[in-house]
């Protein structure tokens, strides 16, 4: 607390020197915003929704931001004290100022001391960021040096402490570095040419108290990255790389190197595009401490292959990167039919479709190992041929089409199917793989420049029993009502009609609507929440079962 102290009384003395500049009332900026979202809970022992000893819990933070020229400074408090069930159920418990900095930008230089977050390329060794709805916040306290020695040229270097839910851990210090040839060099850009190059170093230091094995304090990591671009095709790859790295939980113990690579490329052009990318990890998980599991203490980040869906019942089976050992690919394509066509109508038609596929590594097991009936600990492992198949984990085929008739209208239809392999992505042990087909209606009706009503249809059917969900097949309506800008009604209803338990074929209904005022938010909502998965970005978190009121309010300044 003494430290946050020290920072906020430099904050205030920076402010004061400011006030007496004669510029200070035309540069000086002050902004923030502020976000409740709190619930009153019912208990409902069909659904799962267990009686909570208290029922009203909230989640709340504050941001505070002053900037004047190239100074800034800024602070987040936040209150999880009796936070919401689904970040209790992580231990997000707490409340305090876990984040605050003060930073100075010039022309050719970035200075920031205290939090703040970063990314060194697509993010394999190094990736300090904060998703709110996961719960997930791994700043990073200490410094950070930018500098801009020459057009096109960009280093970075970071050392300090990572953020643990309210605690900081570890250490880590890195630098990165970016060339932008196409920035650096008029021609290539004047013929369409990008062509850049990067590359990234980071180290982890812990202090091995471990009686039984000797274990590396600094355990470093690098990572070395292209972009290439010629007019409407855009390539860009990584290729990182990790040294030995015991974990307790996470890989057994074994001094086995990790590596990742990641290629994507992609192509566009008026009416289509093309993406492409292509994924392999194999012994990345990266922690400052080795005892860690679930979402705490991650260095970096391992990007999903996987379409991030937004209709709820295909989201129900999302897919969980496995730093562990990947190795998979997705594709999709963009068109649209031309518009004032016989078939692309007045406005056009859009056609996307998307496919990914995603199996485990091969692994063989290291002689020591064989030797030890199969253990692992303390040896190198196992060896992973590059291009060796594993296990099929997740395959995914989808396809969206969308259709304005006319000024009025506006109809899109999807079907998505899933192959999810929840004995790996969940840990369910012995439970089969679940296929599911699912079919998306959604129509749009704009009945003139304010009002506008929205209905979604979605109808899921699954071959087999998902373990904790128990339910084969799904239906899912929602009606939603707005008056632009200020008003929003919606009506949804989630069923579990196939459940082989016909006493929990349970209506997960929920009602809400939201007024904005101003930059003023407040949404008010009542219904269940079924228990399952949620993930962003492949990091994902168990959501408990609930049921009851809420409310939301968004505000900034």
């Amino acid at each position: 607390m003494k430290k946050k102290f020290i920072l906020l009384g430099l904050f205030i003395s920076c402010g004061t020197l400011l006030i007496a500049q004669n510029n200070f009332m035309k540069n000086s900026r002050v902004s923030g915003n502020f976000q409740l979202d709190a619930q009153y809970y019912i208990p409902d022992a069909a659904m799962g929704a267990n009686t909570i000893r208290d029922k009203i819990r909230a989640n709340a933070f504050a941001n505070i931001n002053y900037t004047n020229g190239g100074f800034s400074a800024g602070l987040r408090y936040e209150f999880y004290q009796f936070p919401l069930i689904d970040f209790e159920k992580i231990h997000y418990i707490g409340h305090g100022i876990p984040h605050y900095y003060i930073g100075y930008n010039h022309e050719y230089f970035e200075v920031t001391v205290g939090s703040f977050y970063e990314q060194f390329g697509n993010g394999l060794i190094y990736r300090s960021y904060e998703n709110r709805n996961l719960g997930y916040d791994n700043a990073t306290y200490g410094i950070r040096v930018k500098g801009k020695p020459y057009k096109g040229i960009v280093i970075t270097g970071i050392w300090g402490m990572q953020r643990n839910l309210f605690v900081k851990e570890g250490q880590i210090r890195g630098i990165d570095g970016d060339i932008s040839f196409s920035e650096m060099f008029s021609k290539l850009s004047d013929n369409s040419v990008t062509l850049g190059i990067g590359g990234s170093f980071l180290s982890k230091f812990e202090v091995d108290n471990d009686p039984d094995y000797n274990l590396p304090e600094n355990v470093a990591a690098f990572a070395t990255r292209l972009n290439f671009g010629y007019k409407d095709f855009n390539l860009n790859a990584e290729y990182a790389y990790k040294f030995n790295d015991p974990l307790v939980k996470l890989n057994d113990m074994i001094y086995k190197p990790g590596e990742a690579l990641v290629v994507t490329a992609s192509y566009a052009m008026k009416g289509l595009g093309i993406y492409l990318t292509g994924l392999r990890t194999d012994n990345m998980d990266f922690r400052t401490v080795r005892t860690a599991e679930a979402n705490n203490n991650i260095i970096n980040y391992i990007p999903t292959l996987t379409r991030e869906h937004t209709y709820a019942l295909p989201a129900m089976f999302p897919y969980a990167s496995q730093a562990q050992g990947q190795i998979g690919f997705q594709a999709q394509v963009n068109y649209q039919i031309k518009k004032r066509s016989k078939i692309g109508g007045k406005y056009g038609t859009d056609i996307m479709v998307n496919y990914s596929q995603i199996h485990g590594i091969k692994q063989n097991p290291v002689e020591e190992a064989v030797n030890a009936g199969g253990d692992m600990t303390g040896t190198d492992g196992y060896t992973s041929p590059f291009f060796g198949i594993g296990k099929l984990l997740f395959q995914d085929f989808n396809i969206e089409i969308s259709r304005k008739f006319n000024s009025t209208w506006k109809l899109g239809l999807g079907y998505v199917f899933l192959l999810y392999n929840q004995d790996v992505i969940e840990g369910h042990i012995g439970q089969p793989n679940v296929l599911s087909h699912t079919a998306i209606a959604d129509l749009t009706c704009q009945i003139n420049n304010k009002h506008a009503l929205r209905l979604e249809l979605q109808h899921l059917y699954s071959k087999q029993n998902k373990g904790i969900w128990s339910s084969r097949n799904w239906l899912y309506g929602q009606l939603e009502y707005s008056i632009s800008p200020k008003w929003f009604i919606s009506v949804l209803d989630r069923w579990n009609y196939g459940n082989i338990d016909k006493t929990k074929r349970i209506h997960y209904y929920s009602v809400s609507g939201s007024f904005v005022y101003g930059t003023t938010k407040i949404t008010l909502s009542f219904g269940k929440q079924y228990e399952g998965i949620l993930c962003v970005g492949g990091v994902c978190r168990a959501v408990p079962a609930s049921y009851g009121a809420g409310l939301s309010i968004v505000s900034s300044f």
